[in-house]
C-alpha cells in the first residue's frame, strides 16, 4: 500500500477505478491501473472493434 498517494486538486476518478499512485489535478480518470478518462475510452472503442478489424483481411 501506498501511503504516499496524491490525488491532485481538481482530479476526477471515475468509480471502481484503481489509483496505485500519484496523479496530477485537472484531469479525469478512468480504468484499473488508473488512465487518462480520454486515453481509456479510445482503447475500450479499439478493444471493441478487434473482432470487425481483424474479419476485413
Amino acid at each position: 500500500m501506498n501511503k504516499d498517494l496524491v490525488v491532485g486538486k481538481g482530479a476526477v476518478v471515475y468509480a471502481q477505478s484503481g489509483v496505485p499512485s500519484s496523479i496530477k489535478g485537472g484531469k479525469t480518470y478512468f480504468g484499473s491501473p488508473v488512465q487518462e478518462a480520454k486515453e481509456k475510452m479510445k482503447e475500450i472503442a479499439l478493444v471493441k472493434r478487434l473482432k470487425e478489424l481483424f474479419e476485413k483481411k
